[in-house]
Order: structure tokens, then sequence, then C-alpha cells
């Protein structure tokens, strides 16, 4: 993720100032926390598979199942939100506000 940010980052001004300090410190809370609920939604994961497997009747089957599903959702749901915020908010506040958020190119070489 690191890559987009170098390749293309915004710079906020006039009402939208405060936007800089927020994508300043943003990104690393946001890391941490997908770093978090992943690990923790992928042990989650392999034990409900466990319980399915060895499961022997189907309403512990079917309840396991429906957890597995709800746990690999939220992961998904959490994973697609760091990407909006990081990658696809700028985009559109840039194109919401062209005057007050400008897209300034940096090198990366």
């Amino acid at each position: 993720m690191h890559f987009f940010n170098t390749l293309m980052d915004y710079v906020y001004g006039g009402n939208l100032s405060w936007l800089e300090d927020v994508y300043n410190t943003l990104p690393n809370i946001l890391y941490a926390i997908l770093a978090v609920v992943g690990g923790a939604g992928t042990v989650y994961a392999i034990v409900l598979g466990v319980n399915l497997a060895k499961s022997e009747s189907d309403d512990k089957r079917k309840q396991a199942s429906t957890r597995l599903k709800n746990t690999l959702i939220g992961v998904a749901v959490l994973l697609v939100l760091v990407l909006f915020i990081n990658l696809l908010l700028p985009m559109i506040l840039h194109a919401a506000y062209p005057n007050d958020v400008t897209k300034v190119f940096i090198s990366a070489l």
C-alpha cells in the first residue's frame, strides 16, 4: 500500500486542510487494525473450519458454516474499507473539490 502513497500524493488546502493531518496518521492506524483483525479472523476461520470438519450433527455443521461465512465477509469488508479510505477517498475528494485538493506526483525512483 505504501507504493500507492509514494506514486500519488494529495495536498489538502482551504477548508480541507485538516485532512493533511488525518491522512498522515490514519494509514498507520488502519494497517494496525487490519493486521489485528485479519490475523484474528484467519485464526477464527481455521478454528471454524476444523469445527465444520469434525461436526457430527447437521445443526452444528450449519452453525459452523454460517459463522465461517460471516467471518470471511467481515474480513473482506474490512479490507475493502481500508483500501477505500487509503486509495479512493482522496481521489473522490480531488474530484469534488479540485481547488482544495491538488494531486502531486512524486517520483518512485
